[in-house]
This record gives C-alpha cells, structure tokens and sequence, in this order.
C-alpha cells in the first residue's frame, strides 16, 4: 500500500465524522466566483459562436456547389439517359487512353507525342460544345454533336492503338526473323 492509503485507512472514522471547516465553503465559493469573472466567456457564447461558423462553412459549400455546377454544363445535367450515355462513352475513352500509356512504343517518339496533342486540341471543341449546351440545354443538334464528338474520339483511340500495335506486331515480325 502506499504513503496515502495509509493514511486514509488509519483516519478513516475522522474522514466519515468530520465536515470540513465553514470557511473552506466560503473561500471555494470565492474562488468559483472569481474564476467567473475571470472568464466572461461562456458555454452558451462558445456554442453561439461554433453554430455561426457552421453556417458559414455551410453556405460557402453551397454556393460554391451551385456555382462551379452552373458553369459546366454536360449531358449528364439533362436527362439521366443522357447521363449514361456520357458516363458510358467517358469509360471508353479513358480505357483506350490507358491501353494507349500501356503501350511501350520503341519507334518514333515524335509520332507518339503528335497524337497526344491532336487528342488533346479535339477538346477545344468540345469545350465550345460544351458553352453551346450552356446557353440551349435542350438543343437536340447540340446534343448529338457531344454525342458525336465522344463517337469521334473513340474511333481516333481506336486507329492510334490500332496503329501502335501494327508497328509493333511489324518490330517482332523483324526481330523473330532476325533470330531464325
């Protein structure tokens, strides 16, 4: 047993008897009337300011939100068709465009580059599209031509892996018959 333990056990009866004195009522009730002068802040103050702030941050998410979803206007805000549609073709593209990275092309790195920037110049079209369905959301030829647009994408991935893969089948061709 410890030091205090001790203690406590032998003085048990004076613990379970004895009250402290009158004055260390008064002087505890000084000292919690000063801490509270000490402190003006309260519970109350900090909940009123914890919810404002919540607010706040709230109404900033919202607006942002509304404002950054106005500005891009896709399919998928017209219909959920559409939607589908859009996430569908989306899908294709980024498969094509990965298996495209995947490739290890040994030949012309200038070619390689050449595509990856006529791709990336087709998107200022779409980024036209995309301000032209901003202004009429329920054109259909506008529509169509998004559509169109995502159609045209796939069939150019389709050529450049195409493409990549003839040269490649051509590379091993050359090296088997280089072994033989």
């Amino acid at each position: 047993m410890d030091k205090l333990e001790k203690i406590i056990i032998n003085n048990r009866i004076s613990f379970d008897t004895l009250e402290p004195d009158d004055e260390h009522l008064e002087r505890l009730e000084a000292k919690l009337n000063n801490f509270n002068k000490n402190n003006n802040y309260s519970f109350a103050y900090f909940l009123k300011a914890a919810s404002v702030t919540i607010l706040i941050t709230l109404s900033s998410l919202f607006i942002y939100n509304n404002l950054t979803s106005g500005n891009k206007k896709t399919l998928s805000n017209i219909s959920p068709e559409y939607q589908d549609v859009e996430t569908y073709y989306i899908a294709q593209i980024n498969n094509r465009i990965d298996k495209i990275n995947q490739i290890n092309y040994h030949g012309n790195k200038k070619q390689k580059e050449l595509f990856k920037k006529e791709f990336t110049e087709s998107d200022s079209l779409y980024i036209n599209l995309q301000k032209e369905l901003k202004t009429n959301p329920n054109d259909e030829r506008v529509i169509n031509a998004i559509i169109h647009h995502y159609q045209m994408k796939i069939d150019v991935l389709n050529s450049i892996l195409n493409h990549f893969n003839n040269v490649k089948q051509i590379k091993t061709n050359k090296n088997e018959n280089t072994q033989v």
